[in-house]
């Protein structure tokens, strides 16, 4: 009985009949599986249509979920054709909420989209020339600093919302450390920030820069002015007119946290009392700190210049003296007393007043026939080195008196 059921078993139309049964069932699977409908999620970029121009675009939605339906053929052979937008037309700038459309082919139908709305703000565009900084790495090995800096170009166009641009002062290239000790020129991306994460939309032309350097062991150094304090003062005749310093900077070294504490070095003070001529005298350096040395120069020449000093002095209710002949026999004057101003050293101004009053006011009255009559007054100064600055008034009026 066995071998009859395998010769059944092992005929030809025996296993033409299995055949066609098993492709009768595969065929009914894939017929069933073809007409089930499935859903599925499909994420897509968010695209802006009809963007209003010299406008930017900010947003937190980069992509949008959409749900889809459709049978297991179609939902997985079409969904690269799937796309959301959203349309910009006629918006002005300024916060905005839109619906977001899902575009979708033939045989798919839409189930949910999420977010439904994009929250999005529309920021006119700008455009400024800015500066390229360095940003140095922090962590450069003990001994080394960093000289001869240079950037090119050093002023890039940089595009973008005129709200952040206005923010900007500059523009950087960020080496990293070990770019830096390849020592040699590097071409780095100008970015609108010397932090590593950039957010802001920044367009920047050209968006590269070579940085040129020099990585040098040692100290580093640091050029400083010299400061020079005065103490007393000088003859009283003459006042100081300029301090000259040669060289007016020195260069110092140390360690870079303690030269950077360091603005400028200070001489020993330098006594002028009772100086009445130039003069210069060599002062020596010392070091501004116990960790910072003065380099190269151990010494600074100081000129001090003077000046003639000239003060103005104001002498008030000087009588106004009549002088000369007239055939009147006597004349009035209004007013009777006038205010006289000199100019002149102190020391001759001092020595004009301790003999009496310096100056004398006069009016002649010779070949005066009127009997009023405006005249000018006339000042006599009675020391030398004085300068008549003002008399106040400068015309006096004179009456003749007739009886």
């Amino acid at each position: 009985m066995m071998r009859s059921i395998d010769r059944l078993l092992s005929s030809r139309t025996t296993l033409k009949v299995i055949s066609l049964v098993v492709a009768v069932l595969v065929w009914y699977y894939i017929a069933a599986e073809r007409g089930t409908e499935i859903v599925r999620t499909v994420t897509v970029p968010l695209e802006f249509l009809n963007v209003p121009a010299d406008m930017s675009i900010s947003t937190t939605v980069r992509d949008v979920d959409i749900q889809v339906s459709g049978t297991r053929e179609t939902a997985f052979s079409l969904t690269r054709a799937i796309a959301s937008q959203v349309d910009l037309k006629g918006l002005e700038p300024g916060l905005h909420r839109r619906p977001i459309q899902a575009i979708l082919p033939s045989g798919i139908r839409l189930v949910e989209v999420s977010p439904p709305f994009v929250d999005l703000e529309l920021t006119r565009m700008g455009a400024r020339f800015l500066p390229v900084r360095v940003k140095t790495p922090d962590d450069l090995p003990p001994g080394y600093r960093i000289e001869g800096l240079a950037v090119n170009p050093s002023e890039v166009l940089v595009k973008g919302p005129e709200n952040f641009l206005s923010e900007l002062e500059n523009v950087w290239v960020t080496p990293t450390l070990e770019q830096i000790l390849e020592e040699k020129d590097l071409s780095l991306p100008v970015v609108s920030s010397s932090e590593r994460d950039q957010g802001a939309p920044f367009m920047i032309e050209p968006g590269q820069a070579v940085f040129s350097f020099s990585l040098v062991r040692g100290f580093p150094r640091r050029t400083v002015p010299v400061r020079v304090e005065l103490r007393g003062e000088p003859d009283r005749n003459f006042q100081i007119e300029a301090v000259a310093v040669d060289p007016p900077e020195v260069m110092i070294q140390g360690p870079l946290e303690s030269i950077d504490r360091i603005d400028q070095v200070f001489l020993e003070p330098l006594d002028v009392s009772g100086l009445s001529a130039d003069v210069t005298r060599v002062i020596p350096l010392g070091n501004p700190a116990e960790d910072v040395q003065i380099v190269q120069d151990t010494t600074v020449r100081v000129r001090i210049l003077l000046a003639e000093r000239i003060e103005s002095r104001l002498y008030t209710r000087i009588p106004v003296r009549l002088i000369g002949r007239s055939i009147y026999p006597g004349w009035r004057v209004e007013p009777s007393e006038v205010s006289v101003s000199l100019e002149g050293a102190p020391s001759d101004l001092d020595a004009a007043e301790s003999s009496g009053s310096p100056v004398e006011v006069v009016v002649d009255v010779t070949n005066l026939v009127s009997v009023k009559v405006t005249v000018p007054v006339k000042v006599n100064i009675r020391s030398r080195g004085l300068t008549l600055s003002g008399v106040e008034p400068a015309n006096v009026t004179v009456f003749a008196l007739t009886e």
